[in-house]
């Protein structure tokens, strides 16, 4: 679940619909219909005839009421039914530069029926208190410049045959900005915000299961979105989001959409983090007191670098899910840096936006091979691992280096890596004891003896270890070439 979900519904809406700019800063009966005709610009028609839509001037602003119970019924098919969806209202004022100030405060609350993937019979309910939201609308690019979205708390709630799904949070609070970007015509967006006292619960015959978090806290941003063009697509398929099947005329117009709006983003990187998080299971409990996870991409189409992070403090876990004699290995620190570069995603969107959709299948099954292939320029990969760190009572290690292959050969891999390890001799007596527990834990021990004489010592005691392995397997350690 995403941390926007407080603002999900206001911000879909005013998102879909606040698609052409404001003409005047006077608020009347004529505004009032221009902009309930923008609004209803991109429902289905069957919804503009029910009359969800309806806006009314008062004094300095509009009233936007979103009577969306009229919606039930109305898209119902064997696999959904909307049973229930409560009305919202908005708040528009003109701004300068043909912005709205936009605010309201609503409950909200949705519950459908149907069925799943498998056929069960499904149910799902949402229901989220005092939505409160504030900000600057841009219908040049529909989507707020800037913001503050908050909530009380809320509960979702899926049910799947003997399977369900509880969730539920006390209270959100999420909060946009934006400039101008560096190249024309695009925005730099940064969002953060924090989701209180999380808590899911997954009831299931065989593995039922439950995670709490004190806070879940996301800090995301995108530089150089084309704001504009990505909006441009939006509305191209809202339009003719009734037709069964585009003709190709269409989907060339499409295309070339798509083209225009590349690259949707020059960089883009997103933060979450868990507070004293808890797993719960029928084996036992693992809490730790953050957790992090972490995803950043940059850089040109034709060459770009992702990257991924997972961390943990103060991992623990319940006694009896770890034997006692392995208890000093489990880590209680870990933070794990890792990043692909010179990925060339250019390539298979080039092959999907020149694939003949007049076809039944687009692409053969060589193309579509070949296409996940070609992300990588001519098989090649690498694999950096940026600093990375694991502590546990019994060692404290940090590596860092990459690995490089190619996907024509998966057997030859070559890794460069540098090891340091502080108190290596607790860490060899800790295996040694093992060992007298376990006895095939003995030859890591014996391992470990001839590793320790080739280390290197740092000036702040470690123990470096630099490793090379090359492709024919040939390992080296602190230049010296080993004789296996």
């Amino acid at each position: 679940m995403r941390l926007n979900l407080a603002t999900a519904s206001a911000v879909a809406i005013a998102a879909a619909m606040f698609h052409q700019p404001a003409q005047a800063a006077d608020v009347n009966e004529q505004g009032a219909k221009e902009l309930q005709g923008s609004l209803t610009k991109m429902l289905p028609q069957k919804a503009v005839e029910k009359g969800v839509v309806a806006v009314t001037p008062q004094s300095d602003k509009y009233q936007i009421l979103f009577d969306l119970p009229k919606l039930i019924g109305l898209f119902d098919n064997p696999n959904f039914s909307l049973k229930q969806i409560t009305p919202m209202t908005l708040f528009a004022k003109p701004a300068d530069g043909g912005l709205w100030q936009v605010d309201g405060t609503n409950d909200f609350a949705l519950s459908s029926t149907g069925k799943d993937q498998e056929g069960k019979d499904s149910d799902f309910s949402y229901t989220i208190a005092k939505v409160a939201y504030n900000g600057l609308f841009d219908p040049a690019i529909s989507y707020f410049r800037s913001g503050d979205f908050t909530s009380g708390a809320g509960t979702i709630t899926t049910k799947a045959g003997e399977e369900k799904m509880d969730a539920s949070f006390s209270g959100m609070n999420y909060t946009l900005s934006s400039v101008a970007g560096a190249a024309a015509n695009t925005v730099d967006f940064r969002g953060s915000g924090s989701m209180a006292q999380f808590k899911q619960t997954i009831s299931a015959p065989s593995a039922p299961f439950e995670f709490t978090a004190e806070s879940v806290d996301i800090d995301a941003g995108a530089a150089g979105v084309n704001a504009q063009k990505l909006r441009d697509i939006f509305v191209f398929i809202a339009d003719r989001a009734s037709k069964q099947k585009l003709e190709p005329a269409e989907i060339e117009e499409l295309k070339g959409h798509v083209r225009g709006a590349l690259p949707f983003f020059t960089s883009f990187d997103e933060k979450i983090d868990l507070q004293k998080s808890k797993v719960s299971t029928e084996m036992g409990d693992v809490s730790a007191e953050t957790v992090s996870y972490m995803m950043k991409a940059g850089g040109p189409l034709e060459a770009m670098e992702v990257g991924f992070g997972f961390g943990a403090k103060e991992l623990t876990l319940a006694d009896g899910m770890v034997p006692p004699i392995y208890a000093p290995f489990v880590p209680t620190v870990t933070d794990l840096q890792f990043s692909v570069p010179n990925l060339n995603l250019q390539a298979p969107i080039d092959v999907m936006l020149n694939a003949d959709y007049s076809k039944e299948k687009p692409l053969s099954d060589a193309e579509a091979a070949a296409m996940g292939l070609s992300v990588f320029p001519g098989g090649a990969y690498t694999v950096n691992i940026n600093k990375s760190v694991v502590t546990a009572p019994s060692y404290d290690l940090e590596i860092s280096g990459k690995v490089g292959g190619s996907l024509m050969a998966p057997d030859r891999v070559a890794v460069d890596a540098v090891i340091l390890a502080r108190d290596f001799d607790k860490t060899m007596a800790a295996v040694q004891e093992l060992g007298q527990a376990d006895p095939q834990v003995m030859q890591v021990f014996l391992g470990m003896t001839m590793i320790k004489g080739l280390a290197k010592t740092d000036a702040d005691g470690r123990s470096r270890w630099e490793v090379s392995v090359d492709q024919n397997r040939k390992v080296t350690i602190n230049g010296n070439l080993l004789p296996f």
